[in-house]
């Protein structure tokens, strides 16, 4: 009787402790699933905020293009001296060093633009980009808003391009 006993409880014993080992496996496996989900996911925050600071960078230099002001600004001690030659400089002038010297600034400096087809493409590209990267939408608007005085007809054109896709719900920010 004793052995029939045994027998008995022989099989749900068993059962149960496969069971138990079974769902403490499960409950492990889960526990490190989670752990890799959550790596991965800073991870994925990691690589994107990468992105994105390589994406900014190349879209400042996008910027600079599109400004006109490619290349480093040259001042001409030349035309500094026929500006004194002709005394363009008045006495007010120097009574405001900071004015003389922004005046003298805008009057020396000589600047390496790009041309006309670069600027246009940096234009389009400035837009396009925000469009496609919201990360990109506000600094596109500003960008675009402060190129208004170089070249209107451009920097309008692709402003309300940009505007009308954020209206239309197509631009996610």
């Amino acid at each position: 009787m004793y052995l029939e006993t045994i027998k008995d409880w022989l099989i749900p014993v068993s059962s149960f402790f496969v069971l138990v080992s079974t769902a403490i496996a499960i409950w492990i496996s889960l526990k490190e699933y989670r752990l890799k989900l959550q790596a991965e996911t800073r991870l994925t925050e990691s690589t994107r905020a990468e992105t994105d600071i390589r994406l900014l960078q190349l879209f400042t230099e996008l910027l600079r293009i599109s400004s006109g002001r490619m290349g480093v600004a040259i001042y001409s001690k030349e035309i500094l001296d026929i500006l004194i030659k002709k005394d363009i400089f008045t006495e007010d002038d120097f009574k405001n060093l900071d004015m003389l010297k922004e005046k003298i600034s805008k009057a020396t400096m000589i600047a390496q633009t790009p041309g006309v087809e670069s600027s246009n493409a940096a234009f389009a590209s400035i837009a396009t980009l925000a469009k496609r990267h919201p990360v990109l939408y506000e600094s596109a608007i500003e960008a675009l808003e402060t190129c208004q005085e170089w070249n209107p007809q451009m920097s309008e054109k692709y402003l309300s391009s940009i505007r009308k896709e954020l209206e239309t719900g197509n631009i996610s920010t």
